[in-house]
């Protein structure tokens, strides 16, 4: 199925990818899902793919600042390995990425430290907030989330120096009311899970990033920059999020785990 991006917008219209750890020397095991761990060189091929078919990848943050055909690159769960090997890979070609962290997690086995992170911002990355724990969203009353945001958000900023407007949420479990929770505890955008293209004037919904997976080839890749496989993508999003809802996050977490031969894997 080919989804066409209208041609009138295409020079505001892109696709967002969502990374996790990057697998290779300088990697630890720690805090890793194999699933959506994808390998350095791989990842060199992915990120020369972009620049040659989209023209560059920038961070979510400059997109919104100045939305264009370039792609959005993200990194969630701050492991330590989008400091050792993503970052340089990154720097190299002069492109950035956001890093959606959590707080309360920072400095953990096999994730980044607060001076790695400032290290990165000093760079031109931009880090973001993932959440103070990783905790899902959906398991919070109102008053549970409003404070995990906040706290969250102070604390990256207390700690890397740099101002705190977007947020992933944890899982991409997130509730309809999200964004406008997050717009009143300071963000400005919510980044979620499901496939779509980006769209510079949406900001009252969650934007739209494409999941990048260990196995994700250069042909995939490529057809999403050019708007299409999206579609596919979305149902595939569909009918995991019904079994997720029928039944919960907990069981399903268990159920993938058992499936992908990884235990309790939290995704």
């Amino acid at each position: 199925m080919i989804d066409a991006i209208p041609s009138s917008t295409t020079a505001t219209r892109s696709i967002a990818l969502m990374y996790h750890a990057i697998g290779g020397p300088g990697s630890p095991d720690a805090a890793q899902d194999p699933h959506y761990t994808v390998e350095a060189s791989r990842f060199a091929t992915q990120l020369d793919a972009l620049v040659r078919v989209a023209g560059g990848a920038t961070s979510a943050r400059d997109w919104l600042a100045a939305p264009s055909r370039a792609v959005v690159l993200t990194f969630d769960d701050g492991h330590a390995s989008n400091h050792a090997l993503a970052w340089p890979m990154l720097a190299e070609r002069g492109l950035r990425a956001d890093f959606f962290v959590n707080p309360g997690k920072v400095g953990e086995a096999g994730l980044a430290s607060w001076a790695q992170l400032r290290e990165m911002a000093a760079g031109g990355m931009s880090i973001q907030s993932h959440g103070w724990n990783h905790r899902y969203f959906t398991e919070l009353d109102d008053r549970a989330l409003r404070e995990d945001l906040l706290r969250s958000r102070l604390a990256i900023e207390d700690h890397v120096g740099t101002a705190v407007t977007l947020l992933a949420p944890p899982g991409g479990r997130m509730r309809a009311e999200l964004p406008a929770v997050a717009r009143e505890c300071g963000y400005t955008h919510v980044l979620g899970s499901e496939p779509g293209v980006l769209d510079g004037a949406a900001s009252t919904r969650a934007l739209p990033r494409m999941s990048v997976t260990a196995a994700l080839d250069a042909a995939t890749l490529e057809r999403w920059i050019a708007g299409r496989g999206i579609a596919r993508a979305r149902l595939r999003y569909g009918v995991l999020g019904f079994a997720k809802r029928a039944l919960g996050d907990r069981r399903y977490e268990r159920l993938r785990g058992r499936l992908l031969g990884q235990g309790d894997v939290a995704r």
